[in-house]
């Protein structure tokens, strides 16, 4: 596992609100009439945080009389979520579902928990399930992603393990574990195909490369061929997975979008999600198929909306703008040039607003400079050069955490 899940990793213990600025859970599943004023009571025990053994004592005492009032079963777990204690917590949540599927509070926090404790591909299913519920918080889908992603990397991380020591069978439950995350990824059914032949099991590898064929020409992005598979490495398909047709996208674009870039950040720093967040008002993302990503990365600072609100996410990002939003970033992991010796740009005068991101960029080798020895602030950057950027700093900041 590369050393940026490993830091995921070690972010992963359950961060919780002030008790005061937890949700009430009958306000994601009403409490009968005749129960409310009891458990009114109870909701102002739990906020105030007097006596929490006396409360777990009286939550007791009302299930035993109330077992299907769900809202009383999540005050529970948000009990044990304070005294840190994800087992019980889980439990009670899990109760909690069993009396109401949809109770979305519940589900959340199954989720978080999941991810707390390294389950990821459980987290993912129920990030999901919350999404089909219409939840609202925000970063669902960048979280479900996240939880997608360490789950992947870690299988097929296994799986390419397994294949190098020749332990093929054990490579193939991997593939196969991988597979039901996401059943309907062309690329995992082919790798799996060319480990089954190698394994001399012809029909199932034959079977495998019936639902490649079956499978292709349903996708919406850019279709994905054999070739295209075999040039991923694991570390791509486990980063965008059932979307590594739109990493193919991306990386042969001629002119990498707005969009495409949050994406890109997401995808590779996914810890944006953890950073310090002042949410923007967006005006022009009605038809965006990336919604939050773009969401994140204003919110945390990496890009910044026009002064009317707009983001204009199909525009291409300029030059200029990718070397501020990669010199944002670089600072906000704790990486930093800004000490490194200036590199002539001809084009680059030190009061230009976007100088020291520039320097900072081109220091890191994140971008270069043309062949005239030009920067070309308003120019296009094409996918391969986005994508090239982003990788390298990726890489740096691996380097450092070692």
């Amino acid at each position: 596992m590369n050393l940026l899940l490993v830091a995921l990793l070690l972010q992963a213990s359950l961060m919780l609100p002030p008790r005061t600025a937890m949700e009430n859970p009958a306000a994601a599943s009403a409490v009968p009439q005749k129960a409310l004023k009891d458990y009114d009571k109870l909701w102002t025990r739990f906020v105030s945080a007097t006596n929490d053994e006396k409360l777990a004592k009286d939550l007791d005492k009302f299930l035993q009389k109330q077992r299907t009032i769900d809202a009383v079963w999540v005050l529970q777990g948000y009990l044990a979520l304070f005294k840190h204690d994800n087992g019980t917590a889980r439990a009670k949540f899990t109760e909690a579902l069993k009396v109401n599927p949809k109770n979305r509070i519940a589900t959340y926090y199954l989720a978080e928990i999941a991810f707390a404790d390294g389950d990821y591909a459980r987290s993912a299913a129920l990030y999901a399930e919350l999404l089909s519920m219409g939840a609202t918080i925000p970063e669902i889908e960048t979280k479900r992603q996240r939880a997608f992603l360490l789950a992947t990397d870690s299988l097929l991380s296994a799986a390419a393990r397994a294949e190098r020591e020749n332990r093929l069978p054990e490579a193939e439950a991997y593939y196969r574990q991988a597979l039901k995350i996401v059943p309907n990824e062309p690329t995992f059914h082919d790798r799996l195909a060319d480990l089954l032949q190698k394994q001399n099991k012809t029909e199932e590898a034959a079977a495998e490369r019936k639902i490649v064929e079956d499978l292709v020409p349903r996708r919406t992005a850019k279709p994905i061929v054999a070739e295209d598979a075999k040039r991923d490495d694991l570390e791509d398909l486990g980063r965008w997975g059932g979307d590594i047709g739109l990493f193919h996208q991306i990386r042969n674009a001629e002119a990498v979008t707005r969009e495409q870039v949050a994406l890109l950040i997401v995808r590779y720093f996914p810890q944006v999600t953890e950073f310090r967040q002042v949410p923007r008002i967006i005006t022009d993302l009605q038809n965006s198929t990336v919604i939050s990503e773009v969401q994140m990365v204003v919110a945390v600072g990496l890009m910044d909306p026009l002064p009317n609100r707009a983001f204009e996410p199909t525009s291409p990002i300029t030059r200029g703008d990718l070397a501020k939003t990669l010199a944002r970033l670089s600072r906000i992991i704790g990486l930093s040039g800004d000490q490194a010796a200036p590199v002539p740009a001809q084009d680059l005068a030190p009061t230009n607003a976007l100088y020291s991101d520039i320097q900072l960029v081109l220091s890191s080798g994140l971008l270069t400079l043309g062949d005239a020895g030009s920067f070309n602030v308003s120019g296009s950057v094409s996918g391969a050069e986005a994508v090239n950027a982003v990788e390298r700093l990726l890489h740096t900041f691996q380097q450092v955490q070692r």
